[in-house]
Formats: structure tokens, sequence, C-alpha cells
């Protein structure tokens, strides 16, 4: 079968004969900006994306495809670094369309559908003074984010954000819709848990809200001649610091060209609390710039969506270290700066609290110990295939200098396709669980292009 001949109607009429949505094909007019996904970068071309309007939608799209034997992926909220939601001659479920979030103050929780992203949540529990961990920008989707774990800002006080999910709604790669929570089939609940998008598609979500309207956030910057102290002593303070404080770190430039080193502190309990807390930061030494305050959290969140706008060309590397020493300390500065581009940057999140106390066996998440996420964010506007390999080799040669210091695996959410090899040492000791788990709901491989390949 030639892409040629499936590209048209007629081949289609079965499928879109039942659906609520729309399938789009490469000649059509609303094709290639439905197409892009976050990172430019990305230049898949599917045969055809189907826009689906609900569940049953996502169901006979799953089940006509099988039965061409089409590849198939899923985009959820579309923040795809590598491009797995787009699959080469295949047909692609996008869920962007299906983004309601509902909200039920009494009993504390969030349903969300599958292509909601952290604002649509953010945005929608802070009319009851509610709030979940997410991600650290607005467009990052939900279910991508919570298949793959979910470092943000949130995580020393309420852990990850898969450690959040309550329950899952599920279209299994034979069709069917199952619910996945802890009574109903709780071996695939164990597994989105950050066990990667292996195991068919999450149409829906429901989360564990908490009370939380204002945090004490901002940045601290400090210039290049004070990195190694401050770096010094963040890493002693992070060691004993409360879990309602979390603190990003890393490097990036500012509009003047001047790059420097930030603290992202986020406290989530009092303001007063929160100030006693962050206090030992501001000893570090003088900074540039102190604009630590109180902030909603859906500011805070919405407030870091323009240093990684949609449309640029991104790639990413992470390792994953215990803390910083004077060996990684001194990779960061050496290789790492000066930034591949104005708009690249390091960022180091900071897994600590409630995260580091989930049990390695309780999720499919196995890094439960305390570390710093250290991610390697090569950014850069498009002018030529050498550009493109300069900004990509600067965050390779960062990731590995790193890689002796580094605990073993990566951030499934952030491996590159061609780092495989490193799939079976993020999962550890579930790995084995993880391939029975996809035996059992997806023998056939059907979603292999999903984030975290596993082999079957």
């Amino acid at each position: 079968m030639t892409t040629t001949f499936v590209q048209n109607q007629a081949f289609f009429k079965d499928l879109t004969a039942v659906l609520t949505g729309q399938l789009l094909l490469p000649d059509d007019a609303a094709y290639e900006r439905v197409r892009h996904l976050w990172n430019g970068k990305v230049k898949t071309q599917p045969t055809a994306i189907v826009r689906c309007m609900t569940v049953q939608d996502v169901i006979h799209t799953v089940r006509w495809t099988r039965l061409t034997g089409l590849p198939l992926s899923v985009r959820g909220g579309g923040h795809d670094f590598a491009g797995r939601a787009l699959v080469k001659n295949g047909i692609v479920i996008d869920l962007s369309q299906m983004r309601a979030v509902t909200i039920d103050p009494d009993a504390l929780t969030a349903q969300v559908q599958g292509g909601a992203t952290a604002g649509d949540l953010i945005g929608a529990a802070q009319k009851y003074g509610l709030a979940t961990a997410t991600g650290t920008v607005s467009s990052v989707g939900m279910s991508g984010l919570t298949l793959g774990g979910g470092y943000g800002p949130l995580t020393g006080a309420y852990g990850l954000v898969a450690d959040n999910l309550l329950s899952a709604q599920v279209v299994t790669a034979d069709g069917q819709l199952v619910t996945a929570n802890a009574e109903e089939h709780p071996d695939l609940f164990w597994g989105l848990r950050g066990g990667g998008g292996n195991f068919g598609v999450v149409v829906s979500l429901e989360y564990r809200l908490h009370p939380l309207t204002t945090v004490l956030s901002g940045l601290l910057l400090y210039p290049l001649d004070r990195a190694r102290a401050v770096l010094r002593n963040f890493n002693e303070f992070i060691a004993t610091a409360p879990d309602e404080l979390t603190i990003p770190s890393g490097f990036f430039q500012m509009p003047d060209g001047q790059t420097v080193l930030f603290l992202s502190p986020t406290y989530c309990g009092s303001l007063e609390a929160g100030e006693q807390a962050i206090a030992p930061l501001r000893t570090f030494g003088e900074p540039l710039v102190d604009q630590v305050q109180p902030v909603t959290y859906d500011a805070l969140i919405h407030g870091l969506d323009a240093m990684v706008p949609e449309g640029r060309h991104y790639y990413i590397q992470t390792q994953s270290i215990e803390g910083l020493q004077t060996e990684t300390i001194e990779i960061l500065l050496d290789r790492g700066l000066p930034l591949s581009s104005p708009f690249s940057l390091l960022d180091l999140h900071n897994f600590h609290g409630a995260a580091s106390r989930v049990g390695v066996s309780e999720t499919a998440f196995a890094l439960r110990q305390d570390h710093l996420m250290v991610e390697m964010i090569a950014a850069w506007e498009p002018q030529s295939p050498a550009e493109d390999r300069r900004h990509i080799e600067w965050s390779q040669n960062i990731s590995h200098a790193l890689a002796p210091y580094a605990l073993k695996g990566g951030y499934i959410n952030l491996l590159d396709e061609q780092e495989q090899e490193r799939v079976p040492l993020a999962f550890g000791s579930n790995y084995e669980r993880l391939l029975d788990l996809k035996r059992t709901y997806d023998p056939d491989d059907v979603f292999h292009s999903a984030i975290g390949h596993l082999v079957a």
C-alpha cells in the first residue's frame, strides 16, 4: 500500500462516516497548521490527522487503523520534543480539541480530557482556590506529562504530576474503553504513572487537588563570577529544604545579552514561613535581581511561557545527578557556557520531598531518590543544517560530559529517539513489569511510536 494510494478521501470513507471530528489529509488547508508541534524542528508528515471530538471518535479511529495496518500515534497537548506524536505515513489521533476540565471542589478532584494542558487545568482549578502539581509552562499537555512522571515547581510538596493521578480512562489497542485506578485495572494504573505512552490512548484523567492560590516565587539572578560559590551553597541548602520549597536553577541569557545563573524558588505554604525558608538563599551573595514575591500559581506558570515559545527549534538532553559537586559544576560552566544561542538554557529540576518518599515499585517512575534532573535545552531559530548540528552537539556534549557522574537512565519524556538504550535503565527494577504490562494491553505494539518505546 503506497502513501499516494491512501491519501484520498475514498480510502477513509468508512472512518469519516462515523466520526464526529474532522479527518485532515495533507492537501487540506488546515493540515499544516494542525500538524505543527511545539518543537518546530519536527517536520514529520502523517498520512492523516484525525481531530477527535469525543471518546467514541478515538475508539473508531483505533479500530479502523488496526484494520488497515497503518501505524498509529497520539497527539495530546502537542508540547512534544522528539516528535513521537506524529507518525510518518500513518494516522495521528489528535486530542487537541478534547480539553474540557471539570472541578469538584468538595472532593478536591479535577477531571480533564486527554488534550488538556497545564494551563487549562490551572485556570479552572484556581477559581476554587485549588491547584495540583503541573509542569513549568502552561502549554504542556497534562496526559503526556503524567505518562512520563512530570517534574514541576510543586514536586517537593505534592510529588510528581503522576503521583497526583487518581484515575484515567484509556482506549486500549483493541479499541476498548477501560478505567484504570486503584480498584479497576490497577496494573494499568500503575503503568500510566510514569511508564510512558505505551499502553493506549488516555482520553481523560482525574487528579487530586490541593488548596493553593498564592505561592512565594520568583527569580534570583547572579553574575557568572559568583556561580561556583552560589551553586556550592545551593547544593548544601537543598539537602535540608522543606517540602514546601522547590528550587529549579540553571543558566539563561537575559535580553541585554548577559548570561546569568538563576535560582527560582517556589514556596507553597504560608507566605511568612516562605520568607523564612527562602531567606538563606539571599545570603549566598548579592543577587543582580531579586524578584521573589507572592504570585498566583497561574501567573507563575504562565510567566515562564515566553522562554520556550511554540515553533522555535529545540533539542533536549537530560542527565540526573545526585547533587552538585566540583566536577559537575565545572562541566556546567565549561561545557554549558557560552550557551549555544540567546534562547538556549540549562535547567536543573529539584526532585525531593514528597516525590522522594514514594516507593520505587509504587509507580512505574523509578528514580525516587533526591536528585537534580539537568535539562540541556538547545533552542534556536533555523538558519542552516550546519547551525542545527552546532546546537544539537552543544546539548549532547554537556550530556556526555555529565554521564559519568549521573544516575542511570534518564527522564523518559525527554529521551531522544536515538537513546533507546537508556529506556530500561530509566525504569530500573520496574522495567520487566512494564514489559509484562505491554504484553497484556498492547501485544502487537500498536503504540510503538509513543514516548518511552518498550520492546514487548
